[in-house]
């Protein structure tokens, strides 16, 4: 009985052993397609197909195990089954585009899609083992652009053709305090009055019409609201309303700080549409918008230490054109004096400036000087005669 029992085990140790002791050969090799995923595991064999990924591999004796995608063996369509005859050479994985959650993402430089999964290669079904492998494999399918050329013989040579390119106005976005002409605000407190203000410059006088477009506020986590539609148009009066065009290549508006909820950052990202000015007109056309409605929003307030916002801006190009009927002067903008500029009196409550701070806190300083000064002047006054009295007195 010992005996059988010796021989059985010798038996199944030489099974395993021999399970155990393949291996991938080499490196593998891959191709991309354009229909499914296939994965080839190869002993020695050379097979087509439509596809999308093939890769195959070289083992050093037949291939029995089976290859799936990590983390879906449970899903029939995401892994190859082991053969059932010794005679098998190779075992095969077809994925499509909706299967086993293939990886898809897109690149911008250069222009183009990723697919990508990883596939595990195990020498046995049951288990894996040392010699199993993890590939990662991966497909890029470049965004092509042809030019196509025909060359026209002529008789005689073309017209010369000379052409003169304009420079673009080169367009800034700025957060100003309070009015078009205040100083930049880079970090401001809810309820704060702020001047949103788009300019282009050039060196081309009556020449280019602006339209600010497009625009988005967020907290740099992908929370977007939308402040203007792509015709220029307020989507909310309390947010920001529709926007004034004192110059051709100049668009404002003024508006109150507001803040996400937890969250001490906002960025803007705005779009201008830069187009060439119509012949013979005065004034660029400016968007016609309607009064914008009240979005929804939360009434939760913010707390009173978390009211600070750092701003940020990103301004976008392109051309498009633009349609209305007025204009805004340049005469409308009021230019704020030294004290309002510096000090923003209300019925509850004094604003200032760190200039206007400054100012104050020295004036305090002074007239506590003087009157410190006053009191000592007029206790030492009084205390002299007494002095003199009583030297008189011991006299």
């Amino acid at each position: 009985m010992n005996f059988i029992l010796a021989v059985f085990a010798i038996i199944l140790l030489q099974a395993v052993r021999g399970e155990i002791d393949n291996a991938i050969v080499g490196d593998p090799s891959v191709e991309c397609g354009d229909d499914f995923f296939e994965v080839n595991i190869y002993h020695s064999c050379s097979c087509v197909g439509n596809f999308i990924i093939k890769v195959k591999f070289d083992t050093r004796t037949t291939f029995h195990g089976l290859a799936f995608v990590q983390n879906h063996l449970d899903n029939p369509d995401c892994r190859s089954f082991a053969s059932k005859t010794d005679s098998a050479k190779n075992s095969s994985l077809r994925l499509t585009f909706d299967q086993c959650a293939i990886e898809k993402r897109h690149s911008t430089s250069p222009r183009g899609l990723f697919l990508s999964t990883n596939v595990v290669v195990a020498f046995n079904p049951e288990f894996l083992t040392k010699n199993d492998r993890v590939f990662k494999v991966q497909c890029f399918y470049m965004e092509m652009e042809r030019r196509i050329q025909k060359v026209i013989q002529i008789s005689m040579p073309p017209p010369t053709m000379h052409s003169k390119q304009l420079n673009m106005p080169v367009c800034k976005y700025e957060v100003l305090d309070g009015s078009p002409t205040g100083p930049p605000v880079y970090f401001a407190t809810v309820g704060q009055m702020v001047y949103h203000k788009w300019t282009c410059d050039t060196e081309h006088e009556n020449t280019f019409c602006m339209l600010v477009h497009s625009c988005f506020v967020d907290d740099g986590n992908g929370q977007r609201v939308q402040l203007l539609n792509d015709k220029g148009c307020a989507l909310d009066k309390y947010l920001l309303t529709n926007l004034e065009y004192p110059t051709d290549l100049m668009a404002g508006r003024e508006a109150h700080v507001y803040k996400y909820a937890d969250r001490d950052n906002m960025y803007f990202d705005c779009q201008i549409s830069i187009t060439v000015k119509e012949p013979g007109l005065d004034y660029c056309d400016v968007p016609s918008c309607p009064d914008p409605p009240r979005r929804r929003r939360s009434n939760t307030l913010p707390a009173p230490d978390d009211n600070i916002t750092a701003i940020a801006a990103h301004i976008e190009y392109e051309d498009s054109e633009i349609i209305s009927d007025y204009i805004i002067p340049n005469d409308d903008i009021i230019s704020l004096n030294w004290l309002q500029r510096n000090f923003d009196m209300r019925i509850s409550e004094l604003c200032m400036t760190a200039i206007g701070t400054t100012l104050l806190v020295f004036l305090n300083a002074f007239l506590f000087i003087i009157s410190l000064v006053s009191i000592v002047h007029v206790c030492c006054f009084r205390t002299s005669p007494k002095l003199e009295k009583t030297k008189s007195t011991m006299l």
